[in-house]
């Protein structure tokens, strides 16, 4: 969205325990392997298409990582969901949320992992021990509920989804579409202050 006069207002959401692991699962519906092999072979697909650099962990390391998922306090991803907010004002929340891409992606580290959010937040020039005593906090907390709301309320179908002036755009096969978007409600703004 580079050249765009707008602000992207980063939301990041958590799998409660009691929903399951999977984003499918948070959604109330299941994935086949079939569909996770395939979605598997998009993202590789799609981020060479735009030289995006990412590594995927293996299956059956995914499955030892759910093992540990499973015997969690928190929620897949809450964690770092709870850390971007206790980082929101800092100057340095986008950072942060590019490093969490980062372990996750190319490095295959667990942002689940209280030690992996200290490493990451100390890299970005954040205080790792702050950070991850204000996850404990509520203001984290309750910011992550909300976040986690508001993607129920848009009924978001999935990750990532972008919602522009309340409509949704699901996938990451549809980011040009939301440039597209905001560069039509870029003109019409341009237009209507002109006129």
């Amino acid at each position: 969205m580079q050249g765009l006069p707008i602000d992207i207002e980063r939301r990041p959401i958590y799998i409660p325990k009691e929903r399951g692991i999977k984003v499918a699962d948070l959604q109330g519906r299941s994935e086949s392997a079939l569909l996770s092999s395939y979605h598997k072979e998009d993202c590789l697909r799609w981020a060479k298409k735009y030289g995006i650099e990412i590594r995927l962990k293996e299956y059956e390391e995914f499955g030892r990582w759910v093992k540990r998922w499973e015997k969690m306090k928190f929620g897949r991803e809450e964690l770092p969901a709870r850390a971007y907010y206790a980082a929101c004002g800092t100057g340095k929340e986008h950072l942060l949320d590019a490093a969490f891409f980062r372990a996750t992606y190319i490095d295959l580290l667990d942002v689940n992992d209280e030690s992996v959010i200290r490493k990451v937040a100390n890299d970005v020039g954040l205080n790792g021990d702050r950070i991850l005593e204000l996850i404990y906090g509520e203001a984290a907390k309750q910011a992550a509920v909300a976040a986690l709301a508001e993607y129920e309320q848009f009924g978001c179908p999935g990750v990532p989804n972008w919602v522009v002036e309340g409509e949704r755009f699901w996938g990451k096969d549809r980011v040009d579409w939301v440039a597209e978007k905001v560069k039509q409600l870029c003109n019409i703004a341009v237009t209507q202050t002109v006129q």
